[in-house]
């Protein structure tokens, strides 16, 4: 008769050199705070709509969202130390970062040739891809936890972070086609769906500090990290 027993099942990866659980919490809490502030704060998206209804007091020169990229550089580091060598969610944390990354420095540079919807275009791909190698990193920990809220997690980060690049690239194609009104109010309403995203990763920190599963706090072998169910 058939019966459900648990076995270890293997994670690829190595030892070392990994950081503390603490140690990656206290990282993804550090970065979690600007990155989500700098999505509104100082109003980067109003340096682009002067002089309209969609400018946040006081209304400043600041471009790029200088925050929220500080914040990202400080969660990729912890997400990378957090999951390094772990298999293809690592890989897949190093492409979306690079093009995090590389994405934010292109949108500083057109800026400076006077390319601005294409620094506009450049800055939405960049917190895309942001979300996306936080969403790599839900990814290990669902996968080491098993954890349904982490499942869930993970489901929501993918789905509203693809919502808000289609919002935010209708919004450009709106500013293509001069009627800016709308265009701004799609870019403002894709980046609050941003905000969700952000705050759900926000939400999966709490998850990693809290669950219990990671007990050893990413020292011990891979092999012994989590159990899947299987039928004999």
């Amino acid at each position: 008769m058939d019966q459900t027993v648990k076995k270890k099942k293997a994670v690829s990866g190595f030892i070392q050199p990994r950081w503390t659980k603490d140690k990656v919490v206290f990282w993804l809490e550090l970065g979690a705070i600007p990155a989500i502030l700098g999505l509104w704060f100082p109003d980067w998206l109003g340096y682009f709509a002067k002089g309209s209804s969609f400018v946040i007091p006081p209304q400043l020169p600041v471009f790029p969202p200088i925050l929220t990229y500080i914040g990202a550089v400080i969660l990729l580091k912890a997400c990378y130390e957090g999951i390094r060598n772990m298999g293809y969610h690592f890989k897949g944390l190093r492409i979306s970062g690079g093009l995090s990354v590389l994405f934010a420095a292109a949108s500083v540079v057109v800026q400076f040739v006077g390319l601005w919807i294409l620094s506009l275009f450049f800055t939405g791909l960049a917190a895309f891809f942001a979300a996306g190698f936080f969403w790599f990193t839900i990814g290990k920990i669902w996968e080491i936890t098993q954890e349904t809220r982490t499942k869930i997690t993970w489901w929501v980060v993918l789905s509203t972070a693809i919502l808000a690049l289609l919002v935010y690239g209708i919004g450009l194609l709106f500013l293509l086609a001069n009627n800016l009104n709308t265009g701004f109010l799609l870019l403002r309403l894709g980046v609050a769906v941003l905000t969700v995203t952000f705050l759900f990763c926000r939400y999966g920190v709490y998850i990693y500090k809290t669950q219990t599963s990671i007990g050893a706090r990413f020292k011990e072998s891979p092999d012994e990290q989590y159990w899947t169910n299987t039928n004999i």
